[in-house]
């Protein structure tokens, strides 16, 4: 009954409404801290959730913070009921006080508890060493006062030992029987079964006065799988979290309202309090309040519903949802929370409509993972009837539980992400920001390269802006009223120079936006549309010869064309030699520019085998990148992330390229600032002697564990030798990893 009503606290709205990260209707997410998840048969189970219970729709897990995103049909399931769930599989929830408060990271208080386990361990495996030394060196042949009191010492290391068994009940036994529940043979079964049949034919050794037992195999692997653990555990979180620099400062802006003025500020710097500045397309960042304007949220990042909410003043706004028309003004009442845009970052591929699929790395990996169990359950059981011939009960079970102890797949797991994740890191330090070890996997083996031209490889910040045409101030400010309202890199470049102050704006109905051709709205009761000629319906008027090769907005104010903004445009630097040294890949350049001259131009600087297109929309742009994949390409992209979001999307890999992006944009698998961006060569350099390094860990890992494994079957391995090497093939592929990576950064500098 206690049980029932553990969680039953969780239905109070105000402490719900502080662990909750997503409501709206029917549909709930929430976060909790689960420090039971140890390996990634747990992160499995945990994300096979949405298969087994039909109101569950979403679950994620973050191994490094121990965290769980659950999304739930609240009508079918309170609050309670889902925290009562992970309690009963075994995953009890840590909810309290702190946690609720500060959603701090508890895997610090998790890594003490490992210490104080691994404290115990040595002290009984100290002093069962210590009481099996006498029957090592002959004692129970020659000292008749030992084999007298033999009985005592071998009972002790039968006390000594519980602790090492209630600890491995803990730690494998009881997640294994957890796996197998849900059909799932996770590295656990084999771990369980040596700890199991060490103990219980010790027990039976010493009871029947046969012999002293394996008391100090037992002890000495459940040691060296704490040491193992805890290292694993350091690895994830401090070499696979990347840095703070990754993880907590993502390289975009936000538009803070200060006295009256706008002002760019780092995400990171966002506080409780702030009000900030929401344009269309863009991605509210905390938890806030709607302060002014008309909200119309696109939650589909997070629920995956692809509707349309609209928020009235004063209503609460949840982080993850995206505005949807004329810029709003919202109050932030809650401090930035990195590891849920972390989250959002990652989940938002899952909710769209084009899901990419993992290249054979990372399936060999996962598949390997998926078979070794099995394998060496077979292995085991095929030793065992062989030296069953010998009628050697003592050999068999040494062979045995030899197999058992020396294979353990944590290498081979750690293998990928612990490459991948060191040269992210590296990466990130260089303005190169990857979203996980998937991407960068898919990075590495990409053969083809498609580059947008506007905001990508011209530099707009050498742009210079003139208008044909006559403009007065009073049309700058109505003009700048409705280019507030847009996040796309040409309205800010025009808002920016029109240099009109922000109290001098007026209020907007009516907006609208179309990627890739323009936007409108009435202004004072005027409609006022800018964008490209064809979206305002006019024919192109050109003054002179030379703006053929420019780009060009046009303005029409009250339904009477105005004129028209021209960009001159000027490429990066370095962006001729970067092209040449991509000349292995496949290189296209989809634009949406009419410039004919600008098109030749771009031809002159490619490899030969490239191919320009001009007059692209956003649409072409995507069914281009289709065309390619039906063909068997691969396709890794680099864009703008507003125009370009579905074409990034659909791409295997899609780059957001921007000065200092003002927008958050889940669409896409990775950041690269603009002034790296003629870097991207040795970036996929890099990438590509990773996945070697992969296979080289692979391929140290494999020779380690069949050598072992060749051993233990021939009857040459004791379990008390196996248990002090199982260990040592983790840390040689964790050693490889770090050095080999070091090199490898040092090596290619930039």
């Amino acid at each position: 009954m206690k049980r029932k009503k553990i969680f039953d606290f969780l239905d109070d709205e105000k402490i719900a409404d502080q662990i909750i990260d997503f409501n709206h209707k029917n549909i709930t997410t929430v976060r909790f801290l689960i420090p039971a998840i140890h390996c990634n048969s747990c992160v499995l189970i945990l994300e096979k959730l949405p298969q087994t219970h039909k109101y569950i729709y979403d679950s994620i897990v973050d191994f490094s913070s121990k965290q769980v995103w659950i999304t739930f049909n609240n009508i079918e399931y309170k609050l309670s009921d889902i925290a009562k769930l992970l309690h009963n599989m075994g995953y009890h929830p840590s909810i309290n006080c702190e946690s609720i408060d500060k959603r701090k990271n508890h895997t610090n208080l998790f890594d003490r508890k490992l210490i104080g386990k691994l404290a115990i361990s040595f002290f009984c495996f100290g002093n069962i060493m210590l009481l099996a030394i006498p029957e090592y060196v002959g004692a129970q042949q020659e000292d008749l006062w030992f084999v007298e009191n033999r009985n005592f010492f071998r009972y002790l290391m039968v006390i000594l030992s519980l602790p090492v068994v209630i600890f491995s009940f803990y730690d494998h036994i009881r997640y294994a029987v957890l796996g197998l529940k849900k059909h799932i043979l996770n590295m656990d079964v084999p771990i369980s079964i040596g700890i199991l049949v060490l103990f219980l034919w010790s027990c039976y050794e010493i009871f029947c006065d046969l012999g002293s037992g394996y008391f100090d195999s037992l002890s000495s692997f459940s040691l060296f799988l704490l040491l193992s653990k805890i290292f694993q555990i350091h690895t994830h979180n401090e070499i696979l979290s990347f840095d703070k620099n990754y993880k907590s400062f993502y390289p975009i802006l936000i538009t803070k309202i200060h006295n009256e003025k706008e002002e760019k500020i780092l995400l990171s710097s966002l506080k409780k309090g702030d009000l900030i500045l929401i344009r269309n397309e863009e991605i509210i960042p905390a938890d806030s309040v709607l302060m002014k304007g008309n909200a119309i949220l696109d939650n589909s990042f997070i629920t995956g519903e692809s509707y349309l909410i609209n928020k009235k003043i004063g209503e609460k706004i949840y982080a993850g949802s995206k505005q949807k028309g004329e810029a709003i003004l919202v109050k932030v009442i809650k401090n930035i929370d990195h590891s849920y845009l972390s989250l959002l970052w990652n989940k938002s591929k899952s909710n769209q409509l084009f899901q990419k699929k993992l290249f054979y790395l990372n399936s060999i990996s996962a598949k390997f993972s998926q078979y070794f169990t099995p394998i060496i359950l077979i292995i085991t059981l095929l030793t065992g009837i062989y030296w069953s011939f010998s009628k050697d009960v003592l050999k068999i079970f040494h062979t045995v539980f030899s197999v058992l102890i020396i294979t353990c797949p944590c290498s081979l797991v750690l293998s990928t992400p612990l490459i991948f994740g060191n040269i992210i890191r590296f990466f990130s330090k260089k303005g190169f920001y990857i979203k996980d070890i998937y991407t960068m996997e898919r990075i590495s083996l990409v053969k083809t390269l498609i580059f947008d031209k506007t905001g990508t490889i011209t530099d707009p910040n050498k742009e210079k802006i003139y208008f044909i045409g006559k403009i007065k101030d009073e049309e700058k400010k109505i003009i700048a009223s409705l280019l507030r309202n847009s996040s796309h890199p040409l309205s800010q470049k025009i808002l920016l120079e029109l240099s009109v102050n922000i109290k001098d704006l007026y209020p907007l109905k009516n907006f609208k936006e179309i990627i890739g051709k323009g936007l409108e709205g009435i202004i004072k009761n005027i409609p006022v549309k800018i964008g490209s000629s064809k979206y305002l319906g006019i024919k192109r008027q050109i003054i002179n010869e030379n703006e053929i090769n420019q780009t060009t907005v046009y303005v029409s104010i009250n339904n009477k064309f105005l004129g028209y903004f021209v960009f001159r445009n000027y490429y990066r630097k370095g962006i001729k030699k970067m092209f040449k040294n991509l000349k292995e890949y496949k290189i296209f350049i989809l634009s949406g520019d009419h410039n004919d001259l600008e098109k030749k131009y771009l031809e002159s600087i490619l490899p030969k085998s490239s191919k320009v297109f001009f007059n692209q929309s956003p649409e072409d742009k995507l069914n281009y990148v289709k065309k390619l994949q039906k063909k068997g390409e691969k396709i890794l992209m680099f864009g703008d992330g507003i125009n370009d979001c579905s074409a990034l999307n659909q791409s295997e890999v899609g780059i957001a390229v921007s000065e200092n992006p003002s927008s958050f944009f889940p669409s896409c698998d990775a950041f690269i600032q603009s002034n790296c961006l003629n870097k991207i060569f040795l970036f996929l350099k890099i990438s590509r002697i990773s996945t070697k390094l992969v296979f080289i860990n692979f391929m140290i890992s494999l020779f380690y564990n069949s050598i072992g494994i060749l051993f233990a079957t021939t009857g040459n391995l004791k379990p008390f030798i196996a248990a002090i090497l199982m260990p040592l093939s983790s840390f040689s592929v964790i050693f490889f990893s770090i050095i080999s990576t070091w090199i490898v950064s040092r090596k290619l500098t930039f």
